[in-house]
């Protein structure tokens, strides 16, 4: 009995651990990877050690932990057409957590950078982080990556410039490719491969000048250049074509797409409920409509994380606001009813200027009450400014004040207004 309870743990623990499966190929031509690409030393060692058991037990329960995330992106991946290993990308990057670091880290499933936010046109500022809006973060993740896949032709490649960067991977490839060509060709050491070496050496140094990067690479291959990914790989600890993280981010993308296939993430059906996309008035409270549609105020802010005040701002039709679907008739039903909270910044100014045109008014009425009150003296013959303060126990510089006098010169007859 024992020996059998012992060969079923066995079969189990190695039931998904034999890699090299037609599933596995076809993952790796959608990525466009060569089938050979199968026997890279790491990409087994990634695979044994994903499979076990026990990993795959931690990521099932990341899987159900953030089911609700982990669905939005595989809906909106599906939507655009892209490779299922893309998937992936927010369980390496996030562990498909929704969170931001810092003002200027990278933020959200994606950890999108806030210069790369501003070139995908996602918001960011004090009141709204779209990289923490959990679909249209994925759609703009999902329109970088196209866009390499556009420049590259390669969702392998594209993997690689979201990780390290599109100018990293072009002149990583067009390295490779042009070192691969002379070590086949030392013969062939002729000016125009020195001008392209001299090309990327500028490029390596300044950062400056990716377009002629482009235009070696596309004259490489215009002469039959091929590119090797497996020369790369092998020649990349010495040469440094691309960061080894970078092509170790590409082999677990690829590793947890093979296991995938294998029918062991299937967690992610169990999300609690879809997203419905909705608008509201401005500076409406997020627990106002939480509580429109019974819902607990911080798992409806934390279905909205990217609406970082706890108060809608004045442009609410220029962001999402996310319920669950099966509360979109309740939504209806009581968003009429709920009242915007009072602009305290407004208030404020309007509180001031109240004040200050109650203030003046007062002041006004002193000045008035006391000119009623003022004594009016007429000025008689040696009569002075001192000699008149003096009489009336206040002092020259009131008494002077009071009647606009700069000088100490008076005449017979003036009318001096004096204010106790």
């Amino acid at each position: 009995m024992n020996k059998i309870i012992v060969l079923i743990f066995f079969l189990i623990n190695t039931l998904w651990a034999n890699l090299g499966t037609n599933e596995d190929l076809r993952v790796l031509k959608n990525l466009g990877l060569e089938s050979s690409f199968i026997s890279d030393s790491e990409l087994v060692d990634i695979f044994n050690e994903y499979s076990s058991s026990k990993k795959i037990s931690y990521y099932r329960s990341i899987l159900r932990k953030s089911s609700l995330n982990a669905q939005v992106v595989r809906t909106e991946i599906d939507n655009e057409n892209l490779p299922e290993a893309i998937f992936f990308i927010p369980m390496i990057e996030t562990s498909f957590v929704n969170h931001v670091r810092g003002k200027n880290s990278p933020a959200g499933l994606w950890q999108i950078m806030p210069a790369t936010a501003k070139h995908l046109k996602l918001r960011n500022d004090e009141f709204i982080d779209e990289r923490l809006d959990l679909i249209k973060s994925t759609d703009a993740a999902s329109s970088y990556l196209k866009r390499y896949y556009k420049k590259f032709d390669k969702w392998y490649l594209s993997i690689l410039a979201y990780n390290c960067g599109e100018g990293r991977v072009i002149e990583g490839l067009t390295r490779a490719s042009l070192d691969m060509y002379i070590e086949n060709n030392p013969n062939k050491s002729t000016q125009i491969l020195k001008s392209y070496q001299r090309v990327l050496d500028d490029y390596k140094r300044t950062k400056n000048g990716v377009s002629k990067v482009y235009g070696v690479y596309g004259e490489l291959q215009s002469l039959e250049v091929p590119f090797s990914l497996e020369y790369l790989i092998e020649n990349n600890k010495q040469r440094e074509y691309l960061p080894e993280s970078s092509l170790s981010y590409l082999k677990k993308v690829a590793v947890f797409s093979m296991l995938s296939s294998r029918d062991l993430f299937e967690d992610i059906k169990k999300a609690p409920y879809r997203l419905e996309k909705v608008k509201a008035q401005k500076n409406i409270q997020l627990k106002s409509i939480a509580s429109a549609i019974n819902m607990n105020s911080s798992e409806f802010a934390n279905i909205n994380k990217h609406i970082r005040k706890q108060v809608l701002p004045k442009d609410s039709k220029n962001f999402n606001i996310y319920i669950p679907k099966n509360k979109l008739e309740l939504y209806n039903k009581n968003i009429a009813n709920i009242k915007p909270v009072i602009d305290k910044k407004v208030e404020e100014v309007k509180k001031n200027k109240v004040l200050d045109s109650k203030k003046n008014k007062d002041e006004k009425k002193i000045v008035k009450d006391d000119k009623k009150k003022a004594l009016i003296y007429t000025v008689k013959k040696g009569d002075s400014f001192e000699s008149i303060a003096k009489a009336y126990k206040i002092s020259v510089k009131k008494l002077k004040s009071d009647n606009k006098k700069k000088s100490n010169l008076i005449d017979i007859g003036d009318k001096i207004e004096i204010y106790k």
